[in-house]
């Protein structure tokens, strides 16, 4: 079973398209841009290859230089890599992506309802254990909230192009 629930397209007509390009954006922002993307697959490398594309895709929308939007797709694509890797050793289960675009923030959010991520002493030692730390070295600000009902990864991106277009 899939699930894509989508915002319905929002306008964001506060500003002339005029306005926007004198503002020092060189493309005005498209009035329809989605403020959310959500998808539900199940967690698997595939499927988690296939989540990338479509979330940058949904930030080839938002006003973002191209180092930014790399390193969401790094981090997040990690974080689902993740799931698929070691949220079900045992069966098969789901991943949940959830961005949102809302001022100067860019936020993602993955979920499973797996076995949680072990403590630091009681990893196997085939774990890996570097994902997290490259996620954290990309992001303005992560949080891990993990426990036997699953894992939750949030990370949040402060752009500088959304900055100085939320100012305009």
């Amino acid at each position: 079973m899939r699930r894509h629930a989508p915002e319905p397209r929002m306008k964001r007509s506060d500003a002339t398209s005029a306005d926007r390009v004198s503002a020092g954006f060189s493309t005005p922002i498209d009035p329809s841009v989605r403020s959310r993307f959500e998808e539900l697959v199940p967690a698997s490398l595939r499927e988690a290859a296939v989540l990338r594309r479509k979330l940058g895709d949904w930030l080839g929308e938002l006003p973002l230089d191209a180092g930014s939007s790399y390193d969401i797709l790094l981090a997040t694509y990690e974080a689902l890599a993740n799931v698929a890797a070691h949220a079900y050793p045992d069966r098969d289960g789901w991943v949940r992506l959830y961005a949102d675009w809302a001022g100067d923030t860019v936020t993602t959010t993955v979920t499973d309802t797996g076995c949680g991520i072990a403590a630091e002493g009681h990893r196997p030692p085939t774990s890996g254990g570097r994902g997290l730390r490259l996620i954290d070295e990309v992001t303005d600000r992560m949080t891990v909230d993990t426990g036997e009902h699953g894992t939750q990864v949030t990370m949040i991106w402060r752009p500088a192009a959304l900055r100085q277009h939320s100012a305009s």
